[in-house]
């Protein structure tokens, strides 16, 4: 296995992960203040859509909740936790199951003996 270390400063040498990552974040948040004071100070216009006569396949339960919720902020909320819902369904289905109540549940059972 070849020696990358062999001839280079240990400045050369500096790890990945806190140092090469601080520097991806602290870009990936100056992009965005950017991107924000541009939207900001720099906006399009903006001028209302009348509702389509065709929805494609993948807008059509948007488009049927946007029927029974006729507030655009409670239709975005919902589509929003529902969304945080999905992401966090792993997460939420391990905590349940590996309650204290469960802890007896969870104890191995032997096999024919």
């Amino acid at each position: 296995m070849k020696d990358y270390t062999q001839g280079r400063t240990p400045e050369m040498l500096e790890p990945f992960f806190p140092n090469e990552m601080f520097r991806y974040i602290i870009v990936s948040c100056f992009l965005l203040i950017v991107e924000c004071l541009a939207v900001i100070f720099l906006p399009l216009p903006f001028t209302f859509m009348n509702k389509p006569d065709y929805v494609p396949w993948f807008g059509l339960p948007f488009y049927e909740l946007s029927k029974y919720l006729q507030n655009d902020i409670v239709l975005i909320f919902f589509i929003a936790c529902c969304a945080l819902l999905l992401i966090l369904w792993p997460f939420l289905e391990n905590a349940i199951r590996y309650t204290p109540k469960n802890r007896l549940s969870l104890k191995r059972i032997p096999a024919n003996e």
